[in-house]
């Protein structure tokens, strides 16, 4: 099957590109990149693999000139500014998130495809409040960035029924491991990728937040179990793709310190901020239920981590 994948070259997209050709897809990896770079994880088979130049938000881009022929769409291309630039200009939020997704739903239409999986994000939910969240509870969350994602599941969904594709929808909690990496897309890293940055560049750390909480996950489970459930009946699910437990970063911390070797020092200029507290504990019950999706734990996924390099 060939299967059109955008946001390619993003931290998510290169595992998604990675996932999908080992589990025998023929990938269209398509990005705002220009070729020359774009870099493939690098146990992905290039026999798999070829690469197009697409802006999501550009409705004229959507040919199959650019793509040629595809059978299914993994729509994975997103922004993801800061709270602060999302109030600057949201207009150009929701063109990509929202009207960009709508331009993918339209391909998918007129190209009558079969698949259709979008990749939301666990900020659909409320995370701040210490309960226990399911698919169902689903609001929007907190930023414009939530709403426009829940919005696209809504739409996906409608598009699916009146047109007849199989669709679905995952909503990744906060997502660690290699090649990620500051993109005009996404200016910003996680904790553990500078945990992980630190101990590469032998620079201590200082850490504050220790004790506040986030829902880790490791990229290629969550791009292995995408591909998994792409590849079954989707039928117009969403799963949330969570470890179903929101830990203290210090674990995260003894985790990177075992696999990776970071030297923690309390007066060490490089600071790594792990607030706010995300309590909310958002379940995978489901993903493990219908799909056998069982997550690995920190420290596993930390030592797989420092062995695909940081």
């Amino acid at each position: 099957m060939r299967v059109l994948i955008t946001g390619a070259a993003g931290f998510f997209g290169r595992a998604l590109v990675r996932a999908f050709a080992l589990g025998g897809e023929h990938v269209v990896a398509a990005d705002i990149l220009p070729p020359d770079e774009f870099v493939p994880r690098s146990d992905t088979p290039s026999d798999r693999l070829e690469y197009v130049v697409l802006d999501v938000a550009d409705p004229a881009a959507w040919s199959t000139e650019v793509t040629g022929e595809v059978d299914a769409i993994v729509h994975a291309a997103a922004l993801t500014p800061s709270i602060q630039e999302a109030k600057e200009d949201p207009s150009k939020l929701v063109n990509v998130n929202l009207i960009g997704t709508l331009n993918a739903f339209e391909f998918a239409r007129k190209q009558n495809m079969g698949k259709f999986l979008f990749i939301s994000s666990a900020g659909v939910y409320n995370q701040f409040d210490e309960e226990t969240l399911t698919e169902a509870d689903a609001d929007g969350g907190f930023s414009l960035y939530g709403s426009a994602k829940l919005a696209a599941e809504i739409m996906l969904f409608r598009y699916a029924d009146m047109f007849g594709f199989d669709a679905g929808a995952i909503r990744p909690t906060s997502m660690y491991g290699p090649a990620e990496e500051f993109r005009d897309t996404r200016p910003f890293v996680t904790q553990a990728k500078q945990l992980a940055d630190a101990a590469l560049d032998g620079v201590p750390v200082r850490v504050i937040g220790a004790d506040d909480r986030c829902d880790w996950v490791f990229v290629d489970d969550v791009a292995e179990g995408a591909h998994r459930f792409f590849s079954g009946g989707m039928n117009s699910r969403a799963f949330a793709f969570s470890s179903g437990d929101p830990i203290p970063f210090q674990d995260v911390l003894d985790a990177a310190v075992a696999s990776f070797g970071v030297v923690v020092d309390p007066s060490a200029d490089m600071l790594v901020d792990a607030t706010p507290d995300r309590a909310t504990t958002i379940s995978c019950d489901k993903a493990r239920a219908e799909l056998g999706w069982n997550p690995m734990g920190i420290e596993e996924g930390m030592r797989r981590y420092a062995e695909l390099g940081g």
